[in-house]
């Protein structure tokens, strides 16, 4: 039997949030690199990370905007 993971909004502090943006930043750049190198299942699993990253980004109830700090969005990451 699967069990299904819990859409709950857990609150960060400004750092946690500012370190999981960071690294979101990092994983786009790695998989925008892998792209460009053709490396496709790099690529791939490198865009799950991504979406995982962005999807604890949403639940802890922050903009990217907020996390970051600026008013920029991640480069090559789906809106």
């Amino acid at each position: 039997m699967h069990e299904t993971a819990e859409a709950t909004v857990t609150r960060k502090s400004e750092e946690e949030l500012k370190e999981l943006a960071s690294l979101a930043r990092l994983v786009a750049y790695a998989r925008e690199n892998a792209r460009e190198l053709n490396a496709e299942f790099s690529a791939y699993c490198l865009d799950l990370a991504l979406g995982a990253l962005l999807q604890d980004l949403d639940r802890s109830g922050a903009s990217l905007s907020q996390a970051n700090g600026q008013d920029s969005f991640l480069p090559g990451t789906r809106h």
